[in-house]
């Protein structure tokens, strides 16, 4: 892996157009007019600014810069075939590093493995993913995909429900197919997940889109309708730095879908980043024949399907022997500091009002919360009181894996720390 800087034709020159804030922190360039000014200019940024990675230098006539937009500044990342795998935006506002690091280490993950390269699981064939599954109606007959034949026999009932909730995003989600075809390849594209990239091209084009429409989705968005650009815009952001998304863009959401669609867009890009990240760690391919239609599959009523005994938890260190991770951010705060900011978030008014659980019940099955008490999380009431259905088929799959995965309850936890502490989620 190599980083390269280009230095090109200065954005903000003394004898151009001028940025006050230059001159407030003493930089005073005038625009080179040789290359051995360029030369010298870029010496001193690279020892100012301490800079340790190779510096080239563009032509008077600014080949490079033209051919990559590169003005006033942009990053990059050329993968092994010389192809671009991540365009930033126009600095200073689209200089990104966070969506360029992600970006990297999706794409090393990608190419650490041979094309057509076996998956980094077993993968079982048709006649053995069925046998070790729930029995499944009314679609059940169906070929499965790749990743439900590699789950299938760890994880047998979470597989079947993951299978309905694959179905319910593809076909049933109330967002218009062409969007959610092109919601779903956003993520995967910057996700580098060449699984769910192809299967949203094939959904796409199932729905009327073009070869020409879906390679557009990985440039500029600014012509596109703005109800189309705001949702594709969210995909991004919510996929790249999911904690930098702000209230007025859910707000404004709101504005152009309405709540009821506004949920299912979150819904659905969280469940894309789940897949991908699920089909990158597994190293899937599309299987032969892919990639297939959705297809309406569910578990038969009573059916479920027994797993295997997981190895035995091994007896775990007291906390006096156990190391302490040095969290530099953490050690500063108390435990009344820690308060007073829950605090603080508990009294921010929410992005989309909260429904009440007398009125989310009613749409819910029966037995769905039978003989429960009322439900007071947030999260689950916003969903559950906006997309019910899709809301239900994720929540069947989370109590399956409880099932399924029998795991150890402190590592669980630990798990889902390190993840929504990298993701900065306070919740």
């Amino acid at each position: 892996m190599q980083f390269l800087a280009v230095y090109v034709r200065e954005a903000h020159p003394t004898d151009g157009w001028r940025e006050p804030g230059n001159d407030r922190v003493g930089i005073s360039i005038l625009q080179p007019r040789s290359k051995t000014d360029r030369e010298a200019v870029a010496a001193k940024c690279c020892s100012t600014l301490e800079i340790t990675m190779p510096m080239v230098i563009d032509e008077m006539h600014d080949p490079v810069g033209h051919l990559y937009s590169g003005m006033p500044d942009r990053l990059y990342v050329i993968d092994r075939e010389g192809k671009v795998a991540y365009k930033g935006g126009r600095g200073p506002f689209g200089f990104k590093t966070g969506e360029m690091e992600q970006s990297l280490l999706m794409l090393l993950m990608d190419q650490d493995r041979v094309n057509g390269e076996p998956p980094r699981v077993p993968i079982a064939s048709e006649a053995e993913a069925r046998r070790k599954l729930p029995r499944l109606e009314p679609g059940g007959d169906q070929p499965l995909p790749a990743w439900a034949r590699i789950l299938a026999g760890s994880l047998p009932n979470t597989t079947a429900a993951m299978l309905r909730l694959d179905y319910l995003h593809r076909e049933k989600s109330p967002l218009d197919p062409v969007l959610r075809g092109k919601v779903r390849w956003t993520a995967a594209h910057l996700n580098r997940c060449a699984y769910g990239e192809a299967y949203a091209a094939a959904d796409l084009r199932r729905a009327g889109a073009s070869d020409e429409a879906i390679r557009a989705l990985a440039g500029e968005l600014s012509k596109l309708p703005e109800a189309e650009r705001a949702a594709l815009v969210f995909a991004r952001k919510l996929t790249l730095d999911a904690a930098t998304v702000a209230d007025d863009e859910l707000a404004r959401l709101r504005q152009l879908y309405g709540d009821e669609k506004t949920v299912a867009l979150v819904l659905l890009l969280a469940y894309a980043n789940f897949q991908d990240r699920l089909l990158l760690a597994l190293g899937t391919d599309v299987e032969p024949g892919g990639p297939r239609p959705a297809f309406d599959v569910g578990v038969a009523k009573d059916a479920h399907a027994a797993t295997g005994e997981r190895p035995p938890v091994l007896p775990r260190a007291s906390s006096a022997s156990s190391g302490l991770f040095a969290d530099a951010e953490w050690a500063t705060l108390d435990f009344a500091e820690l308060q007073k900011a829950m605090e603080a978030q508990r009294a921010r008014p929410p992005r989309i009002p909260v429904p009440r659980w007398e009125d989310v019940r009613k749409a819910l099955p029966p037995e769905s919360y039978a003989n429960r008490p009322p439900l007071r999380i947030g999260w689950s009431l916003v969903c559950l009181g906006y997309q019910p259905e899709l809301a239900s088929a994720w929540s069947a799959c989370t109590r399956a894996f409880a099932e399924d995965a029998k795991q150890d309850r402190v590592f669980e936890e630990t798990l889902f720390w390190v993840i929504t502490r990298s993701l900065r989620c306070f919740y």
